[in-house]
């Protein structure tokens, strides 16, 4: 996975699950969403990298859609979906996308493995325990 900076959507996996998610029909995109977070899950401690950048980036996704701003100023982010209700943001994928960003962040994670001795391993720790407080710490409209 090559990674050029530290937001959710700043790897090769994250963009093409964001290109993925564009080009699906925006009734199916809830889903598409969902399928990243619940194989996050789903994968516990076998968790690859490329399924922790694709739930890293649906649940800074689901936080967008139901803040309405921009999880991220990346230039890769889904700006398509602002201001647009394609995505159904429930109680219930809050939870799954706030399970998936615990298995993410899990001691021994392939996400962890990836960051593991860089000289930014703090801060990319830090961006996705910051998206997880922040969905954890969400409520519903």
């Amino acid at each position: 996975m090559a990674v050029w900076q530290l937001g959710p959507f700043d790897n090769d996996d994250a963009v093409e699950w964001c290109g993925a998610l564009e080009a699906s029909a925006p009734d199916q995109r809830t889903e598409h969403l969902r399928q990243a977070l619940a194989a996050a899950v789903a994968s516990g401690s076998n968790l690859t990298a490329g399924e922790a950048a694709r739930a890293v980036a649906a649940a800074a996704t689901a936080l967008q859609s139901l803040t309405g701003a921009p999880a991220s100023n990346s230039a890769y982010a889904p700006w398509f979906l602002v201001g647009r209700g394609d995505i159904q943001v429930s109680s219930s994928l809050l939870d799954l996308a706030t399970r998936a960003l615990d298995v993410v962040l899990t001691d021994g994670s392939a996400w962890r493995h990836r960051w593991a001795g860089d000289v930014e391993e703090e801060e990319a720790l830090s961006v996705v325990e910051d998206l997880r407080r922040r969905l954890a710490s969400a409520t519903m409209p």
